[in-house]
């Protein structure tokens, strides 16, 4: 299937679902009863990745987690912000239409963002370089398409494609309405590259560490196991690995982080106030931690990502004709 057929097919979706009347948050219900009920068959997948060195290990306990933040999650698609002189302001929130989501194979952003978009009504498209998960992420496919045919919704809601041709995917600015690209500085600069519509970076997956000092010896034993970190240490304070940049203090450090951040976490560990305060009020990424690691396989991604906002501004009482009451 070409490029081409894949957006039409995202297009289609998503103006299909725009015109369902459908508690978009009970199908994301049914589709976590039907993740769950196929935990076993999940785990199976799993670990075919697992074996294939082509995969991590799913915990559901995650996946728990994540079903309680997203079913609390009430969408405000038009809100009321103020009444003066007769006139109302809303904050008017809409689909996108569809977006396209780079990434990196890993089960939990896939789950996330799909139910994300299902619940703003959107359609997305999960683009990989490779086939990292491919069994658990094929079986979860096939369960969130099965819950949306219940509900009579068009399956290409959610596709997933494998390719490295990422501007003849992106160049379709006509089709494609928000690129989300959640990977490392390397990655995100060549699908930026490659995107004529809006992209928004998520550095997902990428550490930068700052090592002042070291007073605890289990983490030092964790960073020497961790991959996909960049690791930075002041002069003169030894560690017993090999694979750091040295620099001169934290200054120096946070200028190497910034220019080389995919921006996702950084963490410092130091026994200076100062420096730590530095290191927070001035290192850009979305994350910081302090004394402390940060391995976990998951993150939330803010709803704002899947929603389009604009201010409406009318004669009081015209808002209910203009929206049909779908408004609080």
């Amino acid at each position: 299937m070409n490029n081409r057929t894949i957006l039409g097919n995202a297009t289609m979706a998503h103006v299909n679902l725009m015109d369902i009347n459908i508690d978009t948050k009970q199908l994301v219900k049914d589709i976590f009863i039907e993740i769950n009920e196929a935990k076993e068959d999940i785990l199976k997948a799993n670990m075919i990745d697992i074996r294939n060195n082509n995969g991590f290990e799913i915990d559901f306990n995650i996946i728990g987690m994540m079903e309680e933040e997203l079913l609390k999650i009430d969408v405000l698609y038009n809100k009321i912000i103020y009444l003066e002189n007769n006139l109302e302001e809303y904050l008017l929130n809409d689909s996108f239409g569809t977006i396209c989501a780079m990434y990196n194979g890993n089960t939990y952003y896939l789950i996330e963002l799909a139910l994300k978009s299902i619940l703003t009504r959107n359609s997305i498209i999960f683009v990989s370089e490779k086939n990292y998960m491919d069994f658990t992420n094929r079986l979860i496919l096939i369960l969130i398409k099965n819950i949306l045919d219940k509900y009579g919704i068009d399956k290409n809601l959610i596709q997933l494609l494998y390719t490295n041709d990422f501007h003849d995917l992106l160049s379709n600015n006509a089709s494609i309405n928000r690129v989300l690209v959640i990977g490392d500085l390397e990655f995100q600069n060549r699908v930026k590259e490659s995107s004529s519509v809006e992209v928004i970076c998520l550095g997902i997956d990428r550490y930068d560490i700052y090592i002042e000092v070291i007073n605890n010896i289990s983490i030092l034993e964790a960073l020497s196991k961790m991959d996909c970190c960049d690791i930075y240490v002041k002069s003169e304070l030894k560690v017993s690995f090999d694979d750091y940049i040295e620099v001169k203090d934290v200054e120096e450090a946070v200028g190497q982080i910034n220019f080389n951040t995919a921006g996702h976490a950084s963490i410092i560990l130091t026994d200076s106030v100062s420096s730590a305060s530095y290191f927070v009020k001035n290192v850009k990424a979305d994350n910081v931690f302090v004394n402390t690691l940060f391995t976990q396989n998951y993150l939330k991604f803010d709803m704002d990502l899947f929603l389009r906002k604009k201010k409406v501004i009318c004669n009081s009482g015209m808002m209910n004709s203009l929206f049909g009451g779908s408004y609080e």
